[in-house]
């Protein structure tokens, strides 16, 4: 009888005390590998509704916004076959200039140059309440490769009116 009694309680409470335990363990583990995947903003990241160090002024009253129709217009010369402009075949790829940011780009020795020349171009912006016009300069290469190349100077300021 005591046996019974003996496996009735003990075995249990054993069977109890050790779930407990190794629930315990178990979830000391599972906490202890959460710890280890928790990943941490890079130093560049950037929170979204964070507030800026310089506060931006809005003014006030706000201003209101309206459409503005801006025809834009740009010319440069470019070099041409004479042979095309002459049977009137000349062709959007011919008019292309790449242009070159660096003269490493192209390797000028093992190519030939069929035509070089100091180039400008113009860009105009006008509204029926302004008109302005701003210029460039530049070296334009025409290669054995194919390639019409362009070397282009910074752009000018834009100029309003008779400055241009």
């Amino acid at each position: 009888m005591l046996n019974n009694i003996f496996r009735k309680l003990i075995i249990p409470t054993i069977a109890l005390f050790v779930f407990v335990v190794l629930s315990f363990l178990n979830s000391s583990i599972s906490k202890v590998q959460a710890v280890d995947y928790i990943k941490k903003p890079s130093e560049t990241h950037h929170q979204s509704f964070e507030p800026y160090e310089n506060r931006i002024v809005i003014p006030d009253p706000k201003p209101t916004g309206v459409t503005v129709r801006v025809k834009e217009v740009t010319t440069y010369e470019v070099v041409v076959d004479e042979s095309k402009v002459a049977t009137n075949n000349v062709t959007m790829a011919d008019l292309d200039l790449i242009e070159l940011k660096d003269k490493k780009e192209v390797n000028f020795h093992q190519v030939d140059c069929y035509f070089y020349a100091k180039v400008k171009q113009t860009q105009s912006k006008s509204t029926d309440y302004i008109s302005s016009t701003r210029w460039r300069e530049g070296e334009q290469f025409w290669l054995s490769d194919g390639g019409k190349y362009v070397e282009w100077e910074p752009w000018s300021e834009w100029y309003t009116g008779n400055k241009w």
